[in-house]
């Protein structure tokens, strides 16, 4: 079978019973001259598990804090410090964010309202598992998950599966992550509760491959794939928690990362759980890596290191994993429920909705804005004197990190997206709550934000968006500015309203702020003032609206914590051919690792 690649070339199925041996029919392709280059494509799988987390099971959950990589770093020094941003700011206009995974289930109250019209990659029958196969290939416009689990019957027939497993549902845990509704009563939060999400499924039972998830890159960037409809919600992030050991191959997700680069989108990728070298295709020229800490604030022992990581964020440990979506289901799915994953496949999500909340601030920002602003914002990374510096000569331990191994430092998603590294507002506070009754006023400051220099700004300008009213024909409150300080009347008919200053090169700050009567629902008035953004009314995209949960934005409530268990990993591989440009050889189930 040959079915087209990428721009100009080929992807070549052979036989199961020809028995070729796979890297002489490459060699012999390549040796003539007709033909531009050839690779072998090879099994992407989600990322190997952490060896921790066996001790998950039956830990009291007492002893977990569900929200600890959202927290304050006063309190969870290794946090990425969103909670602190979550006390004025939410995300505005919705960025869309492709997720690269096993698909999603669309039912689970963590995601509707949030889950774009995605697509199916996964080529193999076998692989897809959702018995939608058609004309030799699975692909099809339903990215929905139908579970990975591996039968004994399953290693029977493709011995690569490796071992019999539960579904993962790791598509869905990955995009709770990123986006999605907060569930304040299993106190479980997503980075960005604004983000659209575009499901794009490259995995399955037993993983997949590099060419489906090439196709997948760009696909979610916009690009055009031979023989699939064309994305009308084009990416400004794209997520892979998944991977293969060993280098990128530069004609396959190579390719495929540069493409997506090149089109406005920035790759996020899991670096691996090997704890060792990063694997493809994090280590792809274009690619923004990212590596795991553990609750502490170390490099966790099964973070995959080195010069090809970014920055690190929180990938959890033993006693304080990650919490999002997940199923009760074995082999398809049963129950929506919330579990516990430790990896880097949850630290790149946690990057991916810091970046998609700093786009929805500064729309026009390009990739390479984004990929400073994310360094450039991150914070130092903690030292413990009890434990050795990272070493390439010391694989598979905790350590303490450095620029070398490690990136620019720990995701901070306040410091990120209130441009404290960027030359834009440091803080915007308010000195009487981000909760005011109609007819009164509130004063609000932004003194002590800093410029492109480092020094205090002296002039800062000041307007209302995402103004929400009960009574459309009520007038917008009254803003009167003097300096630094601005002081808004709240008028009758209005609910709520983002106040926003800007300093003269663009950076900005934004706080929400709710009106209310005295002894009012806040939840019913939070959930008025949010719902216009989930339903992209400041975008086009056309979101169902979803509920927001117990929030109060007056900054004096934190996210509830909790406890739980479970399991957590990422992974995957690629590699590629050309006939005149590229062609692709794969032997049908025994394709090579």
């Amino acid at each position: 079978m040959v079915r087209a690649f990428g721009n100009q070339g080929a992807i070549v199925v052979l036989p199961t019973e020809s028995n070729w041996n796979m890297e002489q029919v490459r060699q012999r392709l390549e040796s003539d001259p007709r033909v531009e280059s050839v690779a072998l494509d090879r099994r992407i799988r989600l990322r190997a598990q952490s060896p921790l987390i066996g001790l998950l099971n039956g830990l009291d959950p007492s002893r977990q804090s569900r929200s600890w990589f959202h927290q304050a770093v006063s309190s969870q020094p290794a946090s990425m410090n969103s909670a602190t941003l979550w006390a004025n700011f939410h995300g505005t206009a919705p960025t869309v964010v492709a997720v690269l995974d096993t698909g999603v289930l669309p039912s689970h109250p963590m995601l509707q309202g949030h889950l774009l019209s995605g697509y199916d990659f996964v080529a193999d029958p076998f692989i897809g598992a959702d018995g939608q196969a058609s004309s030799g290939s699975d692909r099809d416009a339903d990215p929905t998950d139908p579970g990975d689990g591996v039968t004994p019957a399953d290693l029977l027939f493709d011995p690569a599966c490796g071992a019999v497993s539960q579904s993962s549902w790791h598509g869905s845990f990955v995009s709770g992550l990123l986006a999605g509704n907060p569930v304040v009563s299993e106190g479980i939060f997503p980075v960005n509760w604004n983000a659209a999400v575009l499901p794009v499924r490259v995995l399955g039972k037993c993983g997949g491959f590099s060419t489906d998830l090439a196709d997948g890159i760009r696909w979610a960037a916009g690009l055009s794939v031979p023989g699939v409809p064309a994305n009308p919600f084009p990416a400004k992030v794209i997520n892979l928690s998944l991977g293969a050991e060993g280098e990128c191959v530069g004609a396959i997700e190579g390719a495929a990362v540069a493409a997506a680069r090149q089109a406005g989108a920035l790759v996020v990728v899991a670096s691996g759980n090997d704890g060792g070298s990063v694997d493809s295709p994090a280590n792809c020229p274009g690619a923004f890596g990212v590596g795991a800490l553990d609750q502490q604030g170390l490099k966790a022992n099964y973070s995959n290191y080195g010069p090809s990581i970014q920055l690190v964020a929180p990938g959890g440990d033993a006693a304080f994993p990650i919490w999002s979506a997940s199923n009760t289901g074995f082999s398809t799915p049963l129950s929506n429920t919330y579990n516990t994953k430790i990896g880097t496949s949850f630290s790149a999500p946690m990057v991916a909705g810091a970046a998609s909340l700093y786009w929805s601030v500064n729309p026009s920002a390009s990739v390479a804005t984004v990929e400073s602003a994310l360094k450039s914002s991150a914070r130092p990374f903690l030292s413990f004197s009890n434990r050795q510096i990272c070493s390439v000569n010391t694989p598979g331990v905790e350590c303490n990190c450095t620029t070398a191994l490690c990136g620019a430092g720990m995701l901070d998603v306040f410091r990120l997206v209130t441009g404290v590294a960027q030359g834009g507002l440091t803080n915007l506070f308010s000195n009487s709550g981000n909760v005011i009754a109609p007819g009164s006023s509130g004063v609000f400051s932004a003194e002590g934000s800093l410029d492109s220099t480092g020094q205090e700004v002296s002039a800062v300008s000041f307007d209302l968006i995402n103004i929400v009213k009960s009574d459309s024909s009520a007038p917008d409150p009254v803003l009167t500015s003097t300096g630094l300080t601005v002081e808004v009347a709240a008028t009758a008919g209005v609910l709520g309203f983002d106040l926003r200053a800007q300093v003269a090169n663009g950076r900005s700050a934004i706080a929400s702020i709710v009106v209310q009567n005295p002894g009012a629902t806040s939840p019913t008035l939070l959930a008025s003032l949010l719902s216009p953004l989930i339903n992209g009314a400041s975008s086009g995209i056309g979101l169902p609206s979803s509920p927001v949960g117990n929030i109060v934005l007056d900054g004096s409530d934190s996210p509830p914590a909790g406890g739980g268990s479970s399991s957590g990993g990422g992974g995957g591989a690629l590699q590629l051919f050309g006939l005149f440009a590229l062609l692709i050889l794969l032997g049908c189930f025994k394709r090579t690792k």
